[in-house]
């Protein structure tokens, strides 16, 4: 990367690194930087420190994966279909994680977290697989599979909206899940969301290669030596498994994976190699920006991060189809 990159990625990281002491002071208790400093590095240091270790700490660290997961999982997406309006909640898998989540909690009122993540990954994956199914026309149709995945997201979102309506018990924790929030995040899905944000984004890093070929005409990628359809598929895959990890212990939270490729493009060039870093932090800071002031601007109650996403996402979504001129 050049320099000017590779000042822009330490810009965002530093950012990022105050950005988390900060998020950490705000809440119901707010919290002096100092004592949040403190309970870093000693969580018995007093009852803030309880505070802070327990209950902030955990929340803030699910939102920055979540945030990274969701921003590459759309820029992903964007990447295969080459379309600026992909994204995880635009094309049905945000909706297809969210059905099969809704079932399971309806089933098992209290759905471990660990079984609820395969539930979101597998309604991914569905949702994912039949727009990918329905946009095969010899070889994926970039204009059908995103027309495809609206249309899907329509279909699932109907599914959910029918079971809610007719379900007569269990309906509370999936109502509660649905509104996307990170209340009541522990470390247990700080562990969870991990280990699927670092393999996940660390094999879209490792793809840039193929997404910069990719947006060259598909005869010119194939006569680069590159098996289009498979290189496709492939990204496909590893934008399904950051979109269900972040979904399963998040709830659907809307427009991050939409918003976040277009405003990192805006910040470096369309190279993929700057684009995934890129994506990751700033998906990282808005998540946690967005919960932080969900937190804080109705104190005490508080404000779900995805309706501040979505927010902040609608209208940008607008601007963009307007450009777009669809």
């Amino acid at each position: 990367m050049r320099k000017r990159d590779v000042g822009l990625v330490a810009g965002l990281a530093l950012l990022l690194v105050i950005i988390v002491p900060l998020g950490a002071c705000f809440g119901d208790v707010k919290i002096p930087v100092s004592q949040v400093w403190e309970a870093f590095f000693n969580r018995k240091s007093s009852l803030n420190g309880e505070i802070v270790w327990e209950y902030r700490l955990p929340r803030i660290l699910v939102g920055l994966f979540v945030g990274a997961n969701l921003a590459v999982s759309g820029a992903l997406l964007q990447a295969v279909t080459q379309n600026p309006l992909a994204a995880p909640n635009v094309i049905g898998m945000t909706a297809g994680a969210s059905l099969f989540a809704v079932l399971a909690l309806l089933i098992i009122p209290h759905f471990p977290v660990s079984g609820l993540l395969f539930a979101t990954f597998f309604g991914a994956l569905f949702a994912g697989l039949c727009v990918y199914a329905f946009a095969w026309k010899k070889g994926m149709d970039k204009g059908r599979f995103a027309l495809s995945g609206i249309a899907f997201d329509a279909l699932f979102q109907a599914v959910i909206t029918g079971i809610l309506v007719f379900a007569t018990k269990g309906i509370d924790a999936a109502v509660i899940w649905l509104a996307g929030s990170l209340w009541g995040r522990t470390w247990e899905h700080v562990f969870l969301i991990a280990p699927w944000s670092v393999v996940g984004l660390g094999l879209a890093y490792l793809c840039y290669r193929r997404m910069n070929v990719l947006q060259l005409h598909d005869d010119v990628a194939a006569s680069l030596g590159m098996r289009v359809q498979a290189a496709r598929f492939l990204i496909f895959l590893i934008a399904v498994g950051l979109c269900g990890s972040a979904v399963a212990v998040s709830g659907p939270i809307g427009f991050v994976g939409l918003v976040i490729p277009h405003l990192a493009r805006l910040l470096t060039r369309a190279d993929y190699q700057r684009l995934i870093p890129v994506s990751a932090l700033l998906g990282a800071i808005l998540m946690i920006s967005a919960d932080t002031a969900g937190r804080t601007i109705a104190a005490p109650i508080e404000i779900p991060v995805g309706i501040l996403t979505a927010f902040i996402g609608a209208p940008y979504f607008l601007f963009l189809l307007r450009r777009a001129k669809l």
